[in-house]
């Protein structure tokens, strides 16, 4: 996955060019995306399921039970892609909807994701619940915990190094574990993350770090992740979201 994202990157003439971090292609959220990450993911005996990520945003866009069935989410807007075939869920993948948050809760989503179990048996769990997933008996509540877990575990630790240490040393030791204050708040500062290195790349000074996303990134925690410079933001994500930015 790595090795396509970087030679299918978005060429630009800069394109940070000094640096070992690929910027996605543009998101064309109507159609079909230029690849589809696929991975096969098996659990215990026969349990299995496939997880369907798009290649311009590496977002969730459908799973498969043992029986090969696919599901998709709910859109946000009208014709945006969906997978052909699928059965279309009455709930979003993002984690707002798995997980709960969002506007008018009083929480935020990553609020939510701080304690979330991401252990190796919670893993094997959650492969399990997509595996016989059947829409008529699985409780929603169950399926998207499920689903959060196994982004969290597969997806994001592509995206954050923190998270794909987090994943290594939990998988290793068999341990219980949970995804931790600092990587909620990574998970959902990707954009703002990616627009404040994008916005950063095209200023001619190098030593200024002001778009607005880095004046929120710079910020102590609780409220901010206290990246202070762009060389603490390009180490703390791999792959550059192209999202709509402040500048």
């Amino acid at each position: 996955m790595k090795t396509w994202i970087f030679d299918h990157r978005d060429k630009d003439p800069i394109d940070l060019a000094e640096y070992e971090n690929p910027k996605l292609t543009v998101q064309d959220l109507k159609n079909k995306p230029l690849h589809w990450f696929i991975p096969l993911l098996m659990g215990e005996g026969t349990e299995s399921t496939n997880l369907a990520f798009r290649s311009d945003n590496l977002y969730l866009s459908g799973f498969t039970n043992r029986k090969g069935e696919w599901f998709s989410f709910q859109v946000d807007e009208d014709h945006e892609y969906v997978i052909p075939g699928s059965t279309v869920l009455g709930f979003k993948s993002n984690y707002a909807s798995l997980v709960g948050g969002g506007p008018g809760t009083g929480h935020e989503p990553w609020e939510f994701l701080v304690d979330l179990d991401i252990s190796r048996a919670e893993i094997l769990s959650a492969i399990a619940v997509l595996s016989e997933y059947d829409p008529s008996t699985t409780p929603d509540h169950v399926i998207k915990l499920a689903l959060a877990r196994l982004t969290v575990a597969f997806m994001e630790a592509q995206r954050f190094p923190f998270i794909r240490q987090r994943m290594y040393e939990l998988w290793e030791n068999g341990g219980p574990g949970t995804l931790g204050w600092r990587g909620a708040k990574l998970v959902v500062h990707w954009s703002d993350i990616s627009c404040a290195l994008r916005i950063w790349d095209t200023r001619a000074d190098k030593a200024r770090w002001d778009s607005r996303e880095a004046e929120g990134l710079k910020k102590e925690p609780p409220v901010g992740l206290g990246i202070a410079t762009p060389e603490q933001a390009l180490a703390e994500i791999w792959p550059i979201l192209i999202s709509q930015c402040t500048e």
